[in-house]
């Protein structure tokens, strides 16, 4: 796996200040996950440092180095490290998951408050079922469990209906921007093939690879820059929603200041 990149789990966009409260589980969701991720890296390379020592430490024959000279040099890069490099993509695809599956938790979350303010919106073709009545003691919770639900429950065929079911409803726009709509798009549209297709590419998808490298059936590939350069698109669209969204409908702020992400 990538190295040298230290920096990057403390670096990124700021979140917004102030801020919602769904604003601020994000960000503290997001600093969570880049220090697992770097605490995965570090554990990786110190066991290796560890090995290295160990093999320093032991006496010619019995650490497997041949007695009187010719000492193998150890490789730069050691077993954890080679492993960790081996499964990136795996350890990679997990990560992704966690992103979008925070982001999508936001966008449910921001819908959830613009459905208590205005729960007519919702309207009764969303066919509220009777066990979701039954399960919750105020309309707060159902609507809450309705948007959720229905949120990741289109989230599942794209990011076209989520952003169609919440511009009907409540008249907002969750993308200013073109460009940063349709990378976002693309980072569901992996998280779904992760979920539902092992994170292997299908005919379809694999023919969206301008280079024309990505065959049906292989795994996705990604890379760590790619994995920053995606956290922090992110960070900022989610930021940008939390804004406008707070202008146009004078949501409640967090009581907290703006949380570090790193």
């Amino acid at each position: 796996m990538e190295s040298g990149h230290p920096g990057h789990a403390t670096t990124g966009p700021p979140p917004p200040d102030p801020m919602s409260d769904a604003c601020a589980r994000f960000f503290r969701t997001h600093a969570e996950l880049w220090r697992f991720i770097g605490f995965v890296s570090d554990l990786a390379l110190r066991v290796d440092d560890m090995a290295r020592l160990a093999v320093d430490a032991v006496p010619p024959g019995v650490s497997g180095r041949p007695v009187g000279g010719g000492a193998q040099v150890p490789a730069s890069e050691g077993a954890m490290a080679r492993t960790l490099r081996g499964q990136r993509h795996v350890f990679l695809h997990m990560v992704l998951s966690r992103l979008v599956d925070s982001y999508l938790a936001y966008i449910a979350e921001l819908t959830v408050m613009l459905a208590v303010n205005n729960p007519r919106a919702l309207g009764p073709e969303e066919g509220v079922p009777l066990a979701l009545l039954v399960e919750h003691d105020s309309v707060d919770e159902v609507i809450d469990a309705l948007v959720r639900d229905r949120v990741f429950q289109l989230a599942s065929s794209g990011l076209d209906a989520v952003e169609r079911w919440i511009g009907d409803r409540f008249g907002f726009a969750l993308f200013a921007e073109d460009t940063a709509r349709d990378r976002v798009a693309r980072l569901i549209e992996i998280r779904n093939l992760i979920a539902r297709h092992r994170g292997l590419a299908t005919r379809r998808f694999a023919g969206t690879d301008r280079e024309g490298r990505l065959k049906p059936g292989q795994p996705i590939e990604l890379t760590v820059d790619q994995l920053f350069s995606d956290s922090s698109l992110l960070a900022r669209s989610v930021t940008d929603i939390d804004v406008r969204a707070a202008d146009q409908f004078d949501l409640p702020r967090a009581v907290s200041p703006a949380l570090p992400i790193g």
